[in-house]
């Protein structure tokens, strides 16, 4: 749920900070801000009879009736940690529990402040695990709910700002919601191209934010889990796993194709329900 979180305040992110200085119009090309807004109603955040853009992403952050909501999200995430008190550190707690940051509904600043706000508050709760977190079977079970969703979205934005038509604010785009511009930048010295692009936000194994990535963290913690056979055989779980990773192994950003992008993707379903 947290990672859900997150990757809904980035889209929101890049809504306001598209429309930030045209008084509440976008200033991203209209085709890939309609994306961005299809993204936030595709995650049931908000729907697009919200108003002005202000008010849609105000919805997708506050609006509790609302399952993808940023403020449901969170609260589903501290109803479990409620659950799980003693399992889980003081800080983790805290954080859970804080209340969203308070902003403007009707100022493209105020949302971008608060967005900004709780995608820090998620990057504390992400340091906190990875520092603080016994690596124990729970452990595993954990993270790997958080890589297979941030797989699963990083599919669906693929497949919606990645596709063969592509434009630049397209691929702009879909790099920052990746948390890849850096990276990106470093390594290809130009503009965002389609191949590059999704070579390194699906394909590239030392991009925490890439498809592959998710894939080779899983199928290590399926391998290191106890298993339900001794038969010797591998599990429903490492075959599916297994499966994606020789699916992504020889692809290339020349050669993957969206027929691939909904194949993994479909896969990765199967992998959560049999994990």
């Amino acid at each position: 749920y947290i990672e859900r979180a997150e990757a809904t305040l980035r889209v929101i992110r890049a809504v306001v900070g598209g429309s930030i200085e045209a008084d509440l119009g976008p200033t991203l090309a209209s085709p890939t801000m309609s994306r961005l807004i299809d993204t936030l109603v595709g995650w049931n955040a908000a729907c697009r009879d919200g108003g002005s853009i202000a008010a849609l992403c105000a919805s997708a952050i506050d609006d509790v009736d609302r399952p993808g909501s940023v403020r449901a999200l969170m609260a589903t995430a501290a109803g479990i940690g409620a659950a799980l008190r003693d399992r889980l550190a003081v800080d983790v707690w805290r954080l859970l529990r804080q209340p969203l940051p308070d902003f403007d509904a009707q100022v493209t600043e105020s949302l971008l402040d608060a967005s900004s706000r709780m995608i820090d508050r998620i990057s504390a709760l992400s340091g906190l695990a990875a520092e603080n977190m016994t690596r124990g079977d729970g452990w595993r079970f954990h993270d790997m709910g958080r890589r297979i969703e941030r797989a699963l979205h990083g599919c669906q934005l693929a497949a919606r700002f990645g596709g063969d038509g592509a434009s630049a604010d397209d691929l702009t785009v879909l790099l920052d919601l990746n948390d890849s511009q850096i990276s990106y930048r470093n390594r290809y010295l130009t503009g965002p191209s389609v191949r590059p692009v999704r070579d390194m936000v699906l394909l590239e194994p030392h991009n925490p934010r890439s498809l592959s990535y998710q894939a080779a963290r899983i199928a290590e913690h399926l391998a290191a889990l106890p298993v339900l056979a001794t038969d010797g055989l591998p599990e429903l779980p490492q075959r599916v796993a297994g499966g994606i990773a020789a699916l992504l192994g020889p692809l290339t950003g020349d050669s993957m194709t969206m027929a691939d992008l909904a194949d993994v993707q479909a896969r990765l379903l199967g992998l959560s329900d049999a994990i």
